[in-house]
């Protein structure tokens, strides 16, 4: 039977409302798989990371992992780069003495960066890092002070080793997402698609995808691919993409972080982070 123009408005409106009202009713979870929301996509994005943000504030001390990463600097796509990675965060308790946030990052390759060793502890050694050169030319046991956010510190890494903390990152892609939302407050150029349940190796991961088809200088990227731990609630994987150079041709790794064997609140004891462990240099 074929439905009068009224009715099928009729029929439609009464279709909305209903997906409307079950929106409101489980409002906590995702949308569906591989389907945007139909307000602008990326404010469940935003909402999603700042809840994985909080949780990591509360319930993380330290954590532990080997980091597979790669990424573009200054126009030149880097080899991959294998780190072992302890991180015990900041802690303000009452009546305790306060815990600086620390960072020990000891690199497993490539040749050039084996054996290299980063020691960052805030509020110590005036805010700089030690590092040891590692590798396998004559400098390699060659000690630096390096500031986290200097010349030096940039030639090697995208990010400074004060944003290393799962807060931190999730803090990090809470403020581009916002800028994008800004950006393109109406997401003619943005779309977004959650898939849940993803596989990643043998865990289950939320992964939300976010794109600007056309190349646009308001957004910093192409494609951004986010994969959160369902049951640890931290991000294991994170892989973002420039535009082609060329029409139909292939995006370009800007960078890409896997977090692996990753551990949660193990101990990590003060001697740990000690400066006099890893170096000679007073």
């Amino acid at each position: 039977m074929l439905l009068s123009s009224d009715s099928r408005r009729l029929t439609y409106l009464f279709v909305l409302c209903c997906c409307l009202f079950v929106n409101t009713v489980h409002g906590e979870g995702l949308p569906s798989q591989g389907e945007p929301r139909l307000d602008h996509p990326l404010a469940a994005t935003i909402q999603f990371a700042e809840e994985r943000q909080n949780y990591i504030k509360e319930n993380i001390r330290t954590y532990s992992c080997q980091l597979v990463k790669r990424e573009r600097i200054a126009g030149r796509l880097q080899a991959y780069q294998y780190a072992d990675v302890k991180v015990r965060c900041a802690e303000n308790k009452v009546g305790q003495s306060p815990v600086p946030m620390s960072v020990l990052i000891r690199f497993l390759g490539p040749a050039k960066l084996k054996g290299r060793i980063v020691l960052f502890t805030e509020g110590d050694n005036e805010g700089q890092a030690w590092v040891r050169m590692g590798g396998t030319g004559l400098f390699k046991n060659v000690e630096l002070k390096v500031e986290p956010n200097g010349e030096t510190a940039r030639r090697e890494s995208r990010y400074p080793i004060t944003d290393i903390g799962f807060d931190r990152i999730m803090q990090r892609l809470v403020d581009l997402a916002k800028k994008d939302l800004n950006a393109d407050p109406e997401a003619r150029n943005t779309v977004v698609k959650y898939f849940q349940n993803a596989k990643l190796k043998d865990r289950s991961c939320t992964h939300i995808q976010v794109e600007h088809p056309e190349r646009s200088e308001k957004f910093a990227f192409y494609k951004a691919s986010l994969y959160v731990d369902d049951e640890l609630n931290v991000p294991v994987r994170l892989v973002v993409f420039d535009w082609p150079s060329t029409d139909g041709g292939t995006p370009r790794l800007l960078e890409e972080y896997n977090y692996m064997n990753l551990k949660l609140n193990v101990v990590l004891g003060h001697d740990l982070f000690s400066k006099t462990r890893y170096f000679n240099e007073k």
